[in-house]
């Protein structure tokens, strides 16, 4: 009699249990899926991003081709400065050669009225001859005399020597080589002419980048005595493989 009086009680609590379960059930479920979409939608995204970020910041250097990354054609200019040079032995030496035959060195008593055999078929209709005449008119002395040669001979040396090393820092082409390791340099020569010499990536460091002159790039290369110089009026075709390479601080020591 008891068991009959409980069963429907016992029946409720089962069907009570029973639903409560499934409705647990039905919960988990949608919570995993849910953890599940939002794993996927989150691992979708991830790689696309750390793709940009890498594109953003590397760069694969090793290509398959010569690469020009910077050229800048200017052969006329420099062939002018070296003729330039050349104009300036040819008049620092008839200057030099103008003083020795026209000042007037100190001549003894005993000598005073004997000429000075240096003087002898010289023409005088030269500007710049009367001009040095009337100087050692009233400087006199073989020491002024060669004083004045030799800074003649020093000014016009200096000035040749410049004006043919100057173009040697002068960059005409910048090469990355296949494979990313090595660079060819083509820096012009007197006269308009060029020279060409190949060096590892590793060797070569720039003073400052691209934004940090407003004329030049100066380029140090491993071995090399003095910077060579890239003008910012040139082009560089691939800015971001520039900056890379070429555009890279680097420490070496000589």
């Amino acid at each position: 009699m008891a068991s009959r009086l409980l069963s429907p009680f016992t029946r409720g609590s089962l069907v009570q249990r029973m639903l409560c379960s499934q409705t647990l059930h039905v919960f988990r479920y949608r919570q995993t899926s849910l953890q599940r979409i939002n794993q996927r939608t989150v691992s979708s995204w991830l790689p696309n991003k750390t793709h940009c970020h890498t594109r953003q910041y590397q760069t694969d250097t090793n290509i398959t081709k010569d690469v020009t990354l910077y050229h800048y054609d200017r052969p006329g200019y420099y062939r002018r400065l070296g003729l330039f040079g050349l104009a300036q032995v040819v008049f620092w030496v008839y200057l030099a050669h103008l003083t020795y035959t026209t000042w007037k060195p100190e001549v003894p008593k005993e000598n005073r009225g004997q000429k000075d055999p240096a003087m002898e078929g010289v023409q005088r209709d030269s500007f710049l001859r009367r001009r040095l005449e009337n100087m050692s008119g009233y400087v006199t002395g073989t020491k002024w005399r060669n004083t004045i040669i030799s800074i003649c001979l020093i000014a016009g040396s200096a000035i040749t020597i410049l004006c043919f090393v100057f173009p040697l820092r002068a960059v005409n082409r910048v090469i990355l080589q296949r494979g990313g390791q090595d660079v060819r340099f083509l820096t012009y020569a007197p006269f308009g002419m060029t020279r060409a010499f190949t060096v590892p990536l590793a060797h070569v460091s720039a003073a400052q980048g691209r934004a940090g002159t407003p004329s030049q790039i100066p380029v140090k290369v491993k071995g090399h005595r003095f910077f060579y110089v890239l003008d910012k009026q040139g082009k560089i075709s691939n800015t971001r493989l520039f900056d890379f390479t070429i555009g890279v601080s680097r420490s070496f020591q000589d």
